[in-house]
Formats: structure tokens, sequence, C-alpha cells
């Protein structure tokens, strides 16, 4: 399920037992910022250490050490995405939201939709749901397959650019939103003007899928 083009800042979700006192795994020195994006040998991306399409739900809480958050959405149109949420994650002094987004098959995102309980409606028109213990427990073993990055200050164009160079397209969705494209790095990175700043990230083999709503 790939990371939906919206603004995900009316986002609340459900906590998950991890405990609050679990310390991150040792930093690697190229994890540390959301510009460190390294592309692997296989053409999977890297970034905060999790290696979007391999790394497990599980293993991310373990390179994490935060508490995370996990909610089923629904929007309105029916497509629905399972996401762990970090509220206030930080790494080398920045801090933002954090939001991973876990792959699934349809048929099993209807099935944890079946079995989840507490749903609620959302200012957005999704439907947030709880997941019981036994789907917790089941979606363990399922890989990250995309993340999205808010921090907390914006970061101003000219500081952009130092850091990821210049885009290879520019398209403006909002008037006050613009998406900078960086299909090799797997991202795009939406300035907004009247809000925060977002970074999408996706292997980079699956970016025309994350970026292919622009183009409608």
């Amino acid at each position: 399920m790939w990371v939906r083009i919206i603004n995900v800042s009316f986002i609340l979700l459900i906590s998950v037992g991890l405990s609050a006192c679990q310390k991150p795994a040792q930093e690697n020195d190229a994890d540390r910022y959301p510009w460190q994006i390294t592309i692997l040998a296989d053409g999977s991306s890297r970034i905060f250490g999790i290696q979007l399409g391999v790394t497990t739900a599980r293993e991310a809480k373990q390179l994490l050490g935060t508490m995370p958050e996990v909610a089923l959405f629904e929007n309105p149109d029916g497509q629905i995405s399972l996401e762990f949420f970090y509220k206030d994650f930080s790494r080398a002094g920045l801090s933002g939201r954090l939001v991973l987004t876990l792959m699934a098959s349809a048929v099993e995102l209807q099935g944890l939709k079946q079995s989840a309980n507490k749903k609620t409606k959302m200012p957005s028109g999704a439907v947030q749901s709880r997941l019981d213990k036994s789907s917790l427990s089941q979606i363990e073993s399922w890989q990250i397959s995309a993340m999205t990055y808010m921090p907390h200050a914006n970061i101003n164009e000219e500081t952009i650019i130092g850091r990821f160079g210049e885009p290879a397209e520019k398209i403006r969705s909002h008037e006050q939103a613009q998406h900078w494209l960086y299909p090799e790095k797997g991202l795009d990175l939406i300035i907004n003007e009247a809000g925060k700043d977002i970074f999408q990230y996706v292997p980079p083999a699956e970016f025309e899928k994350l970026v292919k709503p622009l183009y409608r």
C-alpha cells in the first residue's frame, strides 16, 4: 500500500504496547538525517536505518526505539492503509513526525478491517480503526513499504537544494503546496507554504506509483 498524497496532519493513532523505555539501536552516521537516502545495490533505499521493502515492523521498532502507535485507515474512496506512527521522532537534533506504511495485500487489509474495533471517523472523512491483539501480533513480520517524515520546523528551499540538489520536476498540486520530485532517490518532497513540509519516501523503482495521482 503506497503513501497517500494527502496532508497527514489530521492523523490520530492508537498506541501499541511497546515499552517507552526501549532504547534505539546504535545509530549509523549515514542514517541520521532525512536527506541521507542510501540507495542499495538491489535498488532499494534506506532512510533512518529503515530499508524500504525489507525491514519488518518488529525490526523498525527495535531500530527506532521509541513508542509507536498503529492504526488502520480507510479513506472515503475505500483505500485502506496500515501505518505505524511516531509523534515525536528525533534524530541528530531534528524532530518531527514519522509514519511507516506497512506492506500488505488488499485481502490482508480487508481481513484486518473485519477484525478491527473502536472505529472513529476522522475530520478528513477517513475511518480509523484499532487492531485487536491477535492482529497486532500478526503484523510484526510485515515489511515497511514506504515512509513519511514531517519535520516540526520547515526547511527552507536553499537548504533543500543544498542537501538534495535540484528536483527533476516541480508540480503544484495546491495553491500553497508544491511537490519537488526526486525519482532517483524515491523522494517526493512537498513544500507546504501553509503548513508543514512533507517528505514521502518509497523505493526508487516504485516512484511512479507514488506520484501517478499528481498527473491526473
